[in-house]
């Protein structure tokens, strides 16, 4: 993998490679890297990374260091943070990232990780074991070259004649297990082997074989003892029952906790080993701007002794730039202001972030854009007036996303802390984040016909069905059930959302995992009806417009009709059509599947849950529920 250019290079630092100096940090070495947004949204604390030869967890953040990190400003999720995690958390900031174009040991930052999982299997020999024993060895010459870093089999019988640096790379073993608390730990090899008893070996020396299987993972382990288990026997609700108990591992942190519940055996790489919990805001310019860009870095310009230091300020730091468009009397009077005032006045904390975007989307105007956000209306399709208010097209907009901690085994579901939230770290007073700039569509619906609507479909059985099973979905986590949440608004505009994005998916260049949706419902008190589709990107200069174009006149409503016409059959029909959850089941969706409604995990904002093409299509015997008759 390239660390160089807006890549993040990530150091390990369970050892030292061999040929490389010691450092500082404790012997780490440069092994791989990311993007700032996978660091957020699929490698970020807790996770598991794939790199070409090995595989590894990044650490908390405590381990983290502060060179090379930016902060990032966004004041309005920065409250929303403290707000669910408390004032602890003092600022945002960019991950640290490899500014260096030397391989220097003595300079690299970069983001530390540790091996896991903790065991290795040689691909020659079979040989099973820990990566801190004595029979493997990290491998890493070639400081530029951090994707030929590896763990090699230093005993393997079959390589002996082999130079140690062109031995085959050792792999992964590609088991591990996890508890629904968040812990994830190696899997017990010895005890599962030997039935509970691994004290009953002495010297115990494993090997791995596969086997050809269409019925789950036909792989033994097998002891010198001569006792052997097939990998199997550990598969699914009954396997559980012949594992140990979880024992609290939160390898990132380095630490274990009491926990006593059940652990489920599962394979390296699957999807639900780590989902990531994050928050995020758009960038919204605001009226008095420059007094609000003064009060962002008070603690910087608060302390500035004239007007000509301030002007230095302001064409020297880019958190500053957006004041290189006012006069720097303006600037220097505001300041003065402020000064006398005693400081910034503490704004209060918005609880909903999603209120002032839908102010600001739902009315766009020309007083209020700058650099980071740019919104015009557009005439809507006038096939679609009838159910269309208004379209905007938000030709730049600035996400910033913040990381809040991971859950596994399930997802977060729609709240942003569930019970079993597990912390990027321990002590930190920091989250990382990442500012993706790029553009959107946006589409307000009358909220006359939407109303009629939910009055229609509310008290409909499969509405029902779909409350309930949320309902049971929540309690079996500890969940509280949301008394004010709008399901069948939401049920109506997740569909519309979904059925959107995967037809401009087709249409725009982007590929369907970079678009993300954005619903605003608003609350039973002042309830909102509209969906923003985006895609972002962490480059400075944000994306190419080819969003933004559909949402013409000329194409959108080619869009809509197309999305209508793909929604209204899908390949899994009649099953996917006819089935409604049920006692005891937990599935938060009714009429949806891959093949028809499903998006990515980075696309959907709540894991695919809520979705229902009969609230949306005339579908066969249900065309009584259909928004779009």
């Amino acid at each position: 993998m390239d660390l160089r250019e807006r890549s993040e290079p990530v150091s390990i630092t369970s050892g030292a490679a061999r040929g490389a100096r010691p450092t500082a940090r404790g012997n780490a070495t440069r092994i791989g890297g990311a993007r700032p947004s996978h660091l957020i949204t699929t490698s970020g604390v807790g996770a598991i990374v794939d790199l070409p030869s090995m595989s590894v967890m990044v650490r908390g953040l405590d381990d983290w260091s502060s060179e090379n990190a930016a902060p990032v400003h966004e004041p309005r999720l920065l409250q929303r943070v403290q707000s669910v995690l408390g004032p602890g958390i003092e600022r945002l900031q960019a991950a640290p990232h490899d500014s260096h174009a030397e391989d220097d040991p003595w300079t690299r930052v970069g983001v530390p990780v540790t091996t896991f999982p903790g065991w290795l299997r040689c691909s020659r020999c079979h040989r099973l074991g820990p990566a801190d024993g004595a029979q493997f060895e990290l491998i890493h010459r070639y400081g530029r070259r951090p994707d030929l870093a590896k763990w090699v089999h230093a005993q393997c019988p079959k390589q002996q004649k082999t130079a140690t640096a062109k031995r085959r790379p050792a792999l992964p073993a590609r088991f591990v297990v996890a508890c629904e608390a968040g812990h994830v730990d190696d899997f017990p090899y010895g005890l599962f082997v030997h039935r509970g008893v691994a004290s009953a070996c002495t010297g115990p020396r494993y090997t791995m074989r596969d086997s050809a299987s269409t019925r789950g993972p036909n792989v033994f382990v097998t002891c010198t003892c001569g006792q052997t288990r097939n990998m199997i026997e550990s598969a699914g609700s009954q396997g559980s029952a012949r594992l140990p108990v979880c024992r609290g591992r939160h390898p990132h942190l380095g630490t274990f906790e009491k926990c006593r519940r059940p652990l489920k055996m599962m394979v390296l790489g699957a999807s639900n080993l780590w989902f990531s919990i994050t928050a995020s805001a758009l960038h919204l310019p605001q009226e008095g701007a420059v007094r609000d860009i003064v009060s962002d870095n008070w603690e910087l310009l608060g302390q500035a002794p004239g007007k000509d230091f301030v002007g230095m300020l302001i064409n020297g730091m880019a958190p500053l730039r957006q004041l290189r468009d006012h006069p720097l009397d303006d600037v220097w009077n505001i300041i003065e202001k402020v000064r006398v005032d005693g400081g910034p006045q503490t704004a209060a904390v918005q609880h909903d972030l999603l209120s002032a975007e839908w102010d600001l989307l739902s009315h766009p105007t020309t007083d209020r854009q700058d650099r980071d956000f740019r919104a015009e209306p557009t005439p809507s399709p006038a096939v679609y007036d009838a159910v269309l208010q208004q379209v905007v097209l938000v030709k730049r907009l600035l996400e910033v996303k913040a990381f809040l901690g991971f859950t596994r085994v399930d997802g977060p579901g729609t709240t942003m802390k569930p019970v079993n939230y597990v912390t990027p770290a321990r002590r930190a007073t920091w989250l990382p984040a990442v500012e993706n700039r790029g553009e959107g569509v946006f589409l307000e619906f009358r909220e006359d016909v939407v109303a009629s609507w939910v009055q229609r479909a509310t008290g409909h059985a499969r509405l029902d069905s779909l409350r309930a099973a949320g309902e049971r979905w929540s309690r079996a986590r500890g969940l509280d059930v949301a008394a004010d949440f709008q399901l069948e608004r939401y049920v109506l505009l997740h569909t519309m959302s979904h059925l959107l994005l995967r037809q401009v998916a087709l249409e725009c260049g982007y590929s369907s995992s970079s678009i993300r949706e954005r619903l605003y419902v608003g609350t039973p008190d002042a309830p909102t009806a509209g969906i923003l589709l985006s895609t972002a990107s962490s480059d400075s200069e944000g994306t190419l417009g080819g969003l933004v174009a559909l949402g013409e006149k000329q194409y959108l409503g080619m869009l809509l009709s197309r999305a209508a016409e793909d929604g209204a059959r899908c390949s899994s029909d009649p099953l996917c059509a006819d089935h409604v959850p049920e006692d005891p089941s937990e599935a938060r969706h009714a009429a949806a599947c891959h093949a028809c409604l499903f998006a990515s995990e980075t696309s959907c904002e709540c894991n695919n849950a809520w979705l229902d093409r009969a609230a949306v299509l005339a579908l066969p015997g249900l065309e009584d529920m259909a928004f779009l008759l």
